[in-house]
Order: C-alpha cells, then structure tokens, then sequence
C-alpha cells in the first residue's frame, strides 16, 4: 500500500435513523462527560447545557451528509459503518458513540480497543469493537486493565521520514498509550500534558504532499509548557492558534479548527483558521484546503477528528 493510499482509507459512522422514540441525535441536548482529570470536562457540551442548545435535526444531518461528499471530494476512500441499533436507545445517552475516533485505532489486521475513563462512555467501545471485527474484519485486542486510553487522545502518523505517535494525558494514561507503542513501534513518542479533553482539540500535524511532517498546528495556551518542550525538540515547525481554534475560552465556545483530518497535501476541517497569517503557511506548504462546517457537532465537543478513524 502506498503512503498516500494508507493515509486516506477511512472508516465513518453512520448517523442514527430517527425512530418514533428517539427523535435524534442528542434530540435531548448533549450530555455532560468528564474523566479523571478536571481539565478532562468536555466545555462544549458545558456551554450547549448552559445554554439550552438542542441540535436542529435537519441542519445535523445536512451537516453530515455535506461532510461526507467533502470527504470524497477530498480524496478520501470511506467505509460508512451503520449506527449500532442498540445504542439508538430512548433511555440512551452513548450518541457520542458517533465519533468512532475516541473506540480506539486500527494497525494493520488489529483493533486496538479503547478503554474509556468517561464511563458512560464504556458501552460504545464494546459496539465499535464488535462492528469493526464483523465488518471490517479485524481481531480485537484489549489494553490492561490499569490502562485508560481513547483515540481521540493519538495522533499516529506514519510518513516517508518515519512515524511518530503523539499521545494525550487527558482522558488516557501512560499505561494506555505504551501499550499502543508497543504494537505500533513509532520512531517517535511523546506524551502530552493538555488542558484539551482530548488531544485532537487542541493539536493537528500537517503532512506536505511528499508525505513528510511539514508542520504541528497547536494551540499552545493549552499545552504544559514540558510537553510544549518536547514536541519543539522534534525541530518540526510549530504553528501556534488561539483558544478560538480549539475549543474555546471562558465563556467562548471554539470553532474546533484545530480537530482536523490530515492526508499527505491535504487538510479537512470545519472552518477556517480564525489565528492571522495560519491559513497562508498553509497555502506556502502546499497544503489542499477542504472545509466542512459541523456546527452540530460541535457543541458535542467533535468535528472531522472526531468523526473519522484511519484504517492504518
């Protein structure tokens, strides 16, 4: 498989069918998830309780369906896997389980399953494991039961000038992601202290159309000034947002810029970046722009990241 091939082979779920009991996804409003850490609480869906928000049905899905045709326009080959019957529940509050993203991550003929610290969130994990070993074939492997791991918090890229594995300490743990390295094996490995729930809110790398690291997109405010060390001494260029490119501040919701899909060359996202001169080092580095606003979602806490897992 060639490097461009392995970066654009996407596995999707599909959104839930409204039934005569469930009139939606998150037709009740979001629910309130938190980890372990305080920093670990989803602000998104803080601010969408705070402010009454309910997502309008027919925007969400036209939302979705518009993300997927940018997808394809994008370059993207998807596989669009159909919501579990069984989380779309009138007493269900798992429709996070749409960001296939967080279950885990797939290496080569293996799932390597999530194990959620949030946990009403533990029941998608078992519905994504089992889909992905029926449909797409893949043998399921489970972390020890110390670890705390989602996928929303690994970054895994795989270039022409070797691999590199970024891992959130928001909602996983070190026991979690070392038991991913040790699969994966990257040349690269660092462990990153955030105040982002999830690593993918506040951290996206760009890879050139030669399919090299060219650039780190973070939002730096929300990074621990060691960990901020650490990615630096990569000598990868590091391009810095504001909050408003993640997921906020105060009382500000973000825009979710930063929890992008990446392919060699190309960018998917659900707007603009909003921090000046970011979008020009973009067009300098070569990079395709595709943008597909997911407003819905976004008071989940999710955007393209979220919605998207690679098939490594």
């Amino acid at each position: 498989m060639n490097s461009d091939k392995h970066h654009r082979e996407i596995i999707l779920l599909g959104l839930p069918p409204i039934t005569p009991e469930v009139k939606g996804m998150w037709h009740k409003g979001y629910p309130v998830h938190k980890g372990e850490t305080e920093s670990s609480v989803n602000f998104a869906t803080l601010y969408a309780k705070k402010n009454g928000i309910v997502p309008d049905q027919d925007l969400l899905r036209r939302e979705w369906l518009n993300f997927v045709d940018t997808l394809l326009l994008a370059g993207f080959h998807l596989h669009i896997i159909p919501f579990p019957e069984g989380l779309n529940r009138p007493d269900s509050l798992y429709h996070d389980a749409v960001f296939i993203r967080d279950g885990g991550m797939i290496f080569r003929s293996i799932w390597i399953k999530g194990r959620f610290s949030v946990k009403d969130r533990s029941v998608e994990g078992e519905y994504h494991s089992r889909l992905i070993s029926t449909k797409l074939n893949k043998t399921v492997i489970t972390p020890p039961r110390d670890a705390f791991l989602e996928g929303g918090d690994i970054n895994f890229i795989k270039t022409d000038c070797g691999s590199y594995y970024f891992g959130g300490l928001s909602r996983s743990n070190k026991i979690g992601h070392d038991f991913v390295r040790d699969i994966v094996r990257p040349d690269n490995y660092i462990l990153v202290e955030s105040e982002g729930y999830h690593l993918d809110t506040v951290f996206t790398p760009v890879l050139s159309a030669d399919n090299r690291l060219a650039a780190l997109i973070i939002a730096a405010g929300s990074i621990k000034a060691r960990s901020m060390a650490q990615i630096r001494a990569l000598g990868i260029p590091v391009i810095e947002v504001s909050a408003q490119d993640s997921s906020g501040d105060g009382d500000t919701l973000g825009d979710y810029a930063v929890n992008a899909l990446v392919a060699p060359g190309v960018m998917v996202n659900c707007s603009r970046f909003s921090t000046p001169g970011v979008e020009k080092k973009l067009q300098k580095l070569g990079i395709q722009r595709f943008v597909a606003p997911l407003t819905s979602f976004k008071y989940a806490g999710g955007s393209v990241h979220c919605l998207t897992n690679e098939i490594y």
